[in-house]
Parts: structure tokens; C-alpha cells; sequence
């Protein structure tokens, strides 16, 4: 492990917590359209990209009859006051580990499914942007995770080969990407979403752990 200097990091159940308030807020609206969703259908929607989620509703939701477009204005005019706060579902270990990574040369990249303006939105708000030297949005891609196009950009971005690249991922579509574009996989424990872990080369409680590996 002491020959990896290069790690990549997903955002959204890695970074910040804000899985639970995407399935709470996704849940409100399909309610308020007048769909019955049961916390199961919810969770598969987890850890998907905007497009993916809109997806599987599509799929799984009899007369489910809007279009994407409409899907994505709808939702934000419905949940326009209802605000995360980000700062409050930051994981606080992530400011010491990017500080300790910086300290010992690591280059640190950022491949999220979110939409970019979101993703540089938040990492501004947490003060986190200057630790990040490649910030990649699965949105600029056809398709994001499970697909590993997301990661081999990434990788590329950084003049790496995946054999010396850690990615930190919680979901199951995250997990697969990484593996699939051949990296080593840490994965951030998480059981509330029924998300499969199994493919993780590591797994980890907290972010601080990360820097054990090195120990």
C-alpha cells in the first residue's frame, strides 16, 4: 500500500451524508405527484445519478407518466425551499484524513454522480474545493455508475494506472464502477440502504481508518 499516492473520492455517503435527506425529499415529492413508493423502491434509487433514478421510477412505478425533463422541473419546484444543509451531514473526518493525504503527496480527485455545479457548490460551502485536483461529474457522461467510464476519465486525468489508484465508494453502483475500471476499492460501511459491499477490497467505519493503511 505504501507505493499508492493517488485516491479517489465519490461524494454523496462518502463525503457528506446526504443520502437520507435525497430519499425523504424523493419520497415527498412522488407522494405529493400522488404515487404510492414503498422505502424499498426508495433505496434502490440511492447512490444512482439523476438519470438513473429517474429510471428505475420509471420502471417500477405503474403509470408513471413523466418525462424526464418534466421529472427534473417538477421535482425542483416542489422541493425548491426544502434546503440541505450540508454542513450539518459533512463527515468531519474528511478535513483531517484530505489534510493528511495533501501532507504526504497524495494527488486527491473527486468522481461523483451529482450534477458539477452541485458537486463544486457543495465542496465550496465545505471549504473543501482547493484539496481536490480533479473534480469529474458523472453527469458529463452517457452513463454514469455502475458504468466505469466515470473512473477511467478520472484516472486518466490524473496519469494513473488503476493498480495504484484507492477509490472510496459506499454504494453498490459505486463499488462496481471502481472495480470494474480496476481500482482498489475502499468502502464506507453503510446498512441502512441495502447496498452490496461485497466487492470492496477494504471496509471502513469511519474515514480516519483510511490512514491506517499506510501504518
Amino acid at each position: 500500500m505504501k507505493e499508492i499516492k493517488h485516491i479517489i473520492f465519490d461524494m454523496d455517503g462518502v463525503i457528506i451524508d446526504t443520502e437520507p435527506e435525497y430519499k425523504r425529499r424523493l419520497k415527498y415529492f412522488l407522494e405529493v405527484k400522488g404515487y404510492e413508493v414503498s422505502d424499498d423502491l426508495c433505496n434502490k434509487t440511492c447512490g444512482s445519478s439523476l438519470k438513473d433514478a429517474y429510471r428505475i421510477l420509471k420502471n417500477e412505478i405503474n403509470n408513471f407518466d413523466m418525462s424526464f425533463e418534466q421529472y427534473v422541473s417538477e421535482k425542483r419546484n416542489i422541493l425548491k425551499n426544502d434546503i440541505i444543509d450540508i454542513r450539518k451531514v459533512v463527515d468531519p473526518e474528511i478535513y483531517p484524513l484530505l489534510e493528511w493525504l495533501k501532507v504526504n503527496g497524495f494527488s486527491i480527485a473527486l468522481a461523483s454522480s451529482t450534477l458539477k455545479e452541485r458537486i463544486m457548490d457543495n465542496l465550496s460551502i465545505l471549504n473543501l474545493k482547493e484539496y481536490f485536483d480533479v473534480i469529474v461529474s458523472g453527469m458529463d457522461f452517457k452513463r454514469s455508475k455502475p458504468d466505469p467510464k466515470i473512473y477511467y476519465y478520472t484516472m486518466n486525468q490524473l496519469r494513473i494506472t488503476p493498480d495504484k489508484c484507492l477509490v472510496v465508494e459506499d454504494s453498490t453502483y459505486g463499488i462496481e464502477a471502481a472495480k470494474m475500471a480496476g481500482a482498489i476499492v475502499i468502502a464506507k460501511i453503510d446498512n441502512r440502504f441495502g447496498y452490496d459491499q461485497s466487492k470492496a477490497d477494504y471496509k471502513i467505519e469511519k474515514l480516519g481508518e483510511i490512514i491506517k493503511l499506510w501504518n
